[in-house]
């Protein structure tokens, strides 16, 4: 047997059979093989795993309890082997059984309910971690998952189908008590520690890009690798930080009244939030939770921002509702700028 299993398909239907038989003779017609066979596979199975399948010194044979544990596996197994043969020949093949989403942190608290909903409906298992975004191509590319919603939409990567969901800008935030001026940014670093990501980060990456057009070198004394710890740490009054109006969305009963966000002298950067997917082996499930996340930028998280932060309402433009294979369009509410 050449799997690296230990076993194939042909060794454990062997195996079942002989187990239900008890005999190497009956075992053998059934299959429509050579007795000579079938203890060759039984003997190849044992000499794999170092153990004893069955008791060859009774008759009729009887099974051992590592035999047990491996016969019920192999039954179930072989049945889902059958049914998954079934399937693909009589073309019923539009039930996943397991669907993997990874997504930014910033997303969790308001789009993993309505996500899960919609998994629900159409897979029989699945899903779904978050975090930061930089490892998200990667489990993509691998197939550890099967679609992202990250700020990297994989753009070197052809294969993708991407579906823009969200633009905003980077913003700052300071303590509620510190008396900021955007004129006098250099008091920031004379008073308060930079709570930043870390430079490996797509988030982190735009971040050293907008200290960079500030003119701004704050140290490297606090780096942490989520958007809670980030703004918790500003919200504690001992530092400032550049983030985006999601992040703070996504920590707003805790950032309402302890920190208070400014808007970035222009040119500001801004995040750009995808949902990408491999081009064919999902159908239209990836199409529909991109809907279902515009539906609540839209509906819900847009409207909420702007309550809180008027200034905002200019710059939060929503991903029109059509795929892109290349790099992602963005329907644009206003082409205003902070």
């Amino acid at each position: 047997m050449s799997s690296s299993f230990g076993f194939d398909l042909k060794a454990l239907e062997v195996f079942v059979e002989v187990v239900k038989t008890g005999n190497m003779t009956t075992a053998a017609q059934r299959l429509g093989i050579t007795q000579s066979s079938i203890s060759q596979t039984l003997s190849n199975l044992e000499k794999t795993f170092e153990i004893q399948l069955v008791d060859r010194s009774v008759r009729p044979m009887q099974i051992t309890p590592d035999g047990r544990y491996f016969y019920d596996r192999s039954t179930r197994i072989l049945e889902q082997a059958r049914q998954t043969s079934h399937n693909l020949k009589s073309g019923q093949t539009r039930q996943i059984d397991h669907v993997r989403i990874a997504l930014v942190d910033s997303m969790v608290s308001s789009f993993s309910t309505p996500i899960l909903r919609a998994l629900r409906q159409q897979v029989s298992d699945w899903s779904i971690a978050s975090g930061l975004s930089h490892v998200h191509a990667s489990s993509l590319l691998s197939h550890d998952v099967d679609i992202i919603i990250s700020d990297d939409a994989v753009l070197d990567s052809p294969e993708l189908n991407r579906y823009p969901l969200f633009r905003e800008p980077l913003v700052l935030i300071t303590p509620a008590h510190f008396p900021y001026r955007q004129d006098r940014m250099s008091d920031l670093l004379n008073v308060l520690e930079l709570a930043r990501y870390p430079d490996h980060t797509l988030i982190g990456k735009s971040v050293a890009h907008q200290l960079a057009r500030l003119q701004l070198e704050p140290s490297r004394r606090l780096v942490l690798d989520n958007t809670y710890a980030v703004i918790n740490m500003v919200a504690s009054g001992q530092c400032w930080a550049i983030t985006t109006p999601l992040c703070l969305y996504h920590c707003k009963t805790l950032v309402q009244e302890r920190v208070k966000v400014h808007p970035l002298p222009y040119p500001t950067d801004y995040r750009e939030l995808t949902l990408v997917s491999r081009r064919y082996d999902l159908w239209t499930m990836p199409e529909h939770i991109a809907e279902i996340s515009r539906s609540i930028f839209s509906r819900q998280v847009v409207p909420e921002l702007v309550q809180w932060l008027p200034w905002l309402e200019n710059s939060l433009d929503i991903g029109k509702a059509s795929t892109t294979q290349q790099s992602p369009t963005i329907n644009l509410i206003n082409t205003a700028v902070l």
